[in-house]
């Protein structure tokens, strides 16, 4: 407590440069705490489970040469053929794999006509292998069967009698919990769907829509433009099996241009703007604790050889060297704590803005009180090296000239 009068008084002889310290450093809470939220925002998203073996997972698309090509036959023929590969746990085809950002979409209801209990769904055409293929998990129900698979050409009108859906979606359309052998209907249909099965989790085509886990499952195969078959490797055997599914497509038919991609590597071309927003933001994260760290450096420094004579003269009349290097942590960490407390309160208020301009999340108390105990631990680690040179000045050659 003795010390606090010198330190005060100090701090009123420099008091420009010590405010533009505490102003740094509230500022650098105010950008740290707010980008902290998005950075782990966009990582949540990357990081959730997706329900599907995405690490094993191989997808395969082709565009016919001639214009009178047989799709469904070819489907049949590479289908059979891609079972039987080594390493292959399982195929199936799709208008559509999941995590890749394209797809189609409606809204769903448990009564025709409602006005009320209206879901989003992402929903997918498949046959009766997907669920194997895919990786993802029965909870409740069957899967379809291979008599109930549909053929529809791409200008066909399509309705399947019976779909499969996940368990976030029959938890919306049915709260009540009784969802096996409840129809659902589309939007502005009166042509009931009957649930046979439900799975885990499928975060569809889109994992940042608001509606993300809502997925349908029609047993249906199409000859649209866009069609895929899904592959499940063995574990480890992903990069054998690509290259095996892209050699045997060419090889029984080369009438075709053949497309084989991992769904890893489409999954990761989703969340690139993800990815690339938590990494900049790390970057000036770390760019802005680092400048802090050297002003705060810079200043201890500056003042010490400033006030030398003054520390000189204090060692002489026994100062310890432990009680100047704590003189000067202590005045680190009073401008310190009153840069950090101004910090917090520009954190909310510019947390606020974002929220209500952008949609960004609320800024929690603990993610503030976190970001501000490191920048004070960065504040006190950077005046350290300062602190400890002060504290070895000699009291000889700092009072030579008294």
């Amino acid at each position: 407590m003795l010390e606090l009068r010198p330190i005060l008084s100090a701090l009123r002889r420099h008091k420009v440069a010590a405010l533009l310290i505490a102003l740094q450093l509230g500022l650098t809470l105010a950008i740290v705490g707010n980008a902290t939220v998005v950075i782990q925002e966009h990582a949540q998203r990357m990081a959730r489970p997706t329900g599907v073996a995405v690490a094993d997972i191989v997808t395969a698309g082709f565009r016919p040469i001639p214009k009178d090509y047989d799709k469904f036959a070819a489907f049949r023929l590479d289908l059979d053929l891609i079972r039987a590969l080594p390493s292959v746990v399982d195929a199936t085809i799709s208008d559509e794999p999941p995590l890749t950002g394209g797809g189609s979409y409606s809204s769903f209801q448990t009564a025709p006509n409602q006005q009320t209990g209206i879901a989003d769904a992402n929903y997918f055409t498949v046959d009766e292998h997907f669920i194997s293929a895919l990786g993802m998990r029965l909870i409740a129900g069957r899967t379809f069967t291979a008599a109930e698979i549909q053929r529809a050409d791409s200008t066909a009108n399509w309705q399947p009698g019976t779909a499969i859906i996940t368990q976030q979606l029959a938890g919306k359309l049915f709260p009540r919990g009784e969802v096996l052998g409840k129809s659902i209907y589309l939007k502005n249909d009166d042509k009931p769907v009957r649930i046979v099965g439900i799975v885990e989790r499928n975060l569809g085509s889109w994992p940042n829509w608001s509606s993300a886990g809502n997925a349908v499952f029609y047993p249906v195969i199409r000859d649209g433009q866009w069609v895929s078959y899904i592959v499940r490797a063995e574990p480890g055997q992903r990069n054998l099996v690509q290259k095996r599914l892209e050699k045997t497509l060419a090889e029984r038919d080369p009438r075709r241009v053949i497309t084989v991609k991992t769904l890893e590597e489409q999954r990761d071309r989703y969340f690139a703007g993800d990815s690339t927003m938590a990494t900049v933001l790390s970057a000036v994260v770390g760019l802005l604790t680092s400048i802090v760290a050297l002003g705060i450096a810079g200043l201890t420094a500056f003042w010490i050889t400033q006030r030398q004579q003054q520390t000189g003269i204090r060692r002489a009349l026994g100062a310890s060297r432990g009680a100047i290097c704590r003189y000067f942590l202590l005045e680190n960490l009073m401008i310190a704590a009153t840069g950090l407390l101004l910090g917090t309160a520009a954190a909310q208020l510019v947390n606020h803005f974002l929220s209500g301009a952008f949609g960004q999340p609320a800024l929690p108390p603990g993610t503030t009180i976190a970001c501000g105990l490191i920048l004070l631990g960065i504040s006190l680690a950077a005046a350290l090296a300062p602190a400890l040179r002060a504290a070895n000045i000699s009291p000889a050659t700092a009072t030579r000239s008294v």
